[in-house]
């Protein structure tokens, strides 16, 4: 039910986003859909809509939603293991360095997630998240509609969720992590 929903929400944004193209184009802002996800640190991988005001200014943000899943088989257990986990989170940036194909830029990040584990018993449980990232945008000079990006960041967990009867829940998501993506510009 929950990947139904994530599902019709990322197409929503999609939809909203291809709508909303010609007049973002027309007052010389430059937004994009694609891929983000963090690739060293912790594994995520989602949808991504990113937007900066302008083709030649400094500023932007990001709104990113993630959705990662795991079932294991073990040996000796009658019943498998297995955990969800979805996020959303939402990044203001601003550029030190803008050049006319590529920017370098910082910014913070705060999210929202929400996870279930089962090992037996069923546990659910919500941690909001925040941190800071240093990144950079280029886009190759006959292929400007197209934007890869690297980011270096940190994150914090804040996360108080216990189940009855198990132990505590605890999200290892903070540290350092490396996130990249791909977006096309409308």
């Amino acid at each position: 039910m929950k990947r139904r929903i994530m599902g019709y929400v990322a197409v929503m944004v999609t939809v909203i986003c291809l709508c909303a193209a010609p007049s973002f184009a027309a007052d010389n802002f430059k937004i994009g859909v694609g891929y983000q996800g963090l690739v060293a640190g912790n594994v995520l991988n989602g949808l991504s809509v990113r937007g900066w005001f302008g083709p030649q200014t400094a500023i932007g943000v990001e709104a990113n939603a993630f959705y990662g899943a795991a079932k294991i088989s073990v040996d000796g257990l009658a019943n498998d293991l297995s955990a969800s986990l979805w996020l959303i989170e939402l990044k203001p940036m601003y550029a030190f360095i803008v050049k006319e194909n590529s920017r370098f830029y910082a910014g913070l990040k705060g999210a929202y997630g929400q996870y279930k584990a089962d090992t037996g018993n069923t546990t659910n449980g919500t941690f909001m998240m925040g941190g800071g990232l240093v990144g950079a945008e280029w886009n190759f000079p006959a292929l400007k509609e197209v934007g890869f990006n690297f980011e270096v960041g940190y994150n914090y967990v804040s996360d108080k969720n216990a189940a009855d009867g198990t132990p505590d829940i605890n999200i290892k998501l903070h540290g350092i992590n490396v996130g990249a993506g791909i977006k096309y510009y409308f």
